[in-house]
């Protein structure tokens, strides 16, 4: 399995949807809801690796938008790409409102599983950046009203989310997302999941399950906001995100926020009741006011002042929030990249924040404070 090569794609940025040849990446630029639907046929049908770039604007997804793998080539989707000097989706504005993946209110917005008839030799990687995802539905028992992410594989695999905004969707079970993996590792990053909810049962935000972990990280949770999730709650599950991990699996969260999510913010649970042990979870300076489950995590440098947002619907820390500065823990494995949600640079000052978004002005209010003093 070889990794993507975004220098070399460049030039083929166009869409073809002729037989793609296993091995090399395919690079598919779209600018409509049914390219994309033809991108990520063919791309699930290619033993290659594949890139989908969408250009900027929004896209409604009339009908659910899947992609139903069987082979092992890796997936980039990814959003806020501008056409430059005549090439086709040169360069990407980084900016996940860019590019809006619009369920209507009416369908699951997109939906990718991962089926191979036999285990892969590397786990393939299905990654999701600079996107918005909104107003997803997940009609009768569908769990994630946004996003279905799911391994069904034997082997290991793995789903990333980076700089990707989940909003406004309700589903079943997990309102924004039902994030399933065999084994492997599932990564979010400067990711904002908003006002989503399971109105019949638990997990407004996510409900991310994970059977069993052969490395050191399972799930890992990084520089992430969670706001604003509803839920009817089911025992001693909350409205927030539920983690169901077995044996060896453990879940990091670092650096993130979580604010105004009914009932509990994690709803931990291992899986030793169907016979597949019990996973672990950690929070490293993070802001998790309640958490649930049939396990507790271990806490490092816990959160505890209030965020103090920008408004009420605007999760950016304000200029006067306690948390500047505090996204002091560590990032597993893989580095953050160098922007925030909004496209902007990932560390402005002298520390990270905690969430998805970097203040970027509050040093303009010292400036000005300054200024009147003199």
């Amino acid at each position: 399995m070889h990794a993507i090569n975004r220098a070399t794609a460049l030039a083929a940025c166009a869409i073809a949807f002729a037989a793609p040849t296993a091995g090399r990446a395919d690079v598919y630029c779209v600018a409509t809801a049914s390219e994309l639907h033809q991108a990520l046929a063919a791309a699930a049908a290619s033993a290659a690796d594949d890139q989908i770039r969408l250009r900027a604007g929004t896209y409604a997804a009339t009908q659910t938008f899947t992609y139903p793998a069987a082979t092992s080539g890796w997936l980039e989707l990814s959003g806020g790409w501008i056409d430059e000097n005549d090439v086709p989706c040169a360069r990407t504005s980084q900016r996940a409102g860019d590019t809006v993946l619009d369920g209507l209110s009416e369908h699951q917005v997109f939906n990718l599983s991962y089926t191979p008839a036999t285990p892969a030799a590397t786990a393939p990687r299905f990654a999701l950046s600079h996107l918005s995802v909104r107003n997803g539905v997940g009609a009768g028992f569908t769990r994630g009203g946004g996003l279905a992410l799911q391994s069904n594989a034997e082997g290991p695999a793995e789903i990333w989310l980076d700089n990707v905004a989940v909003t406004g969707s309700r589903g079943y079970f997990g309102g924004g997302a039902h994030l399933y993996l065999k084994k492997g590792l599932l990564r979010i990053a400067n990711t904002l999941f908003a006002n989503n909810e399971a109105p019949e049962s638990a997990y407004g935000h996510a409900a991310i399950t994970v059977l069993g972990g052969e490395t050191a990280y399972s799930v890992t949770i990084v520089n992430s906001t969670f706001v604003g999730g509803r839920c009817a709650g089911q025992g001693t599950r909350g409205c927030g995100i539920g983690a169901g991990l077995g044996a060896g699996a453990h879940m990091a969260v670092v650096n993130s926020l979580f604010d105004d999510n009914a009932l509990s913010d994690v709803s931990m649970e291992g899986l030793a009741v169907i016979g597949l042990g019990n996973g672990s979870v950690a929070y490293d300076h993070s802001r998790v006011p309640v958490s649930s489950g049939t396990f507790a995590p271990t806490i490092s440098a816990p959160l505890e002042d209030e965020p103090h947002f920008v408004g009420a619907s605007d999760f950016r820390l304000a200029d006067d929030s306690p948390l500047l500065d505090r996204g002091l823990g560590t990032v597993p494995i893989v580095p953050l990249g160098g922007a925030d949600l909004d496209g902007r640079p990932r560390l402005r000052y002298a520390a990270l924040d905690p969430g998805a978004y970097e203040n970027q002005t509050w040093d303009t209010l010292l400036t000005e404070d300054f200024e009147a003093q003199d």
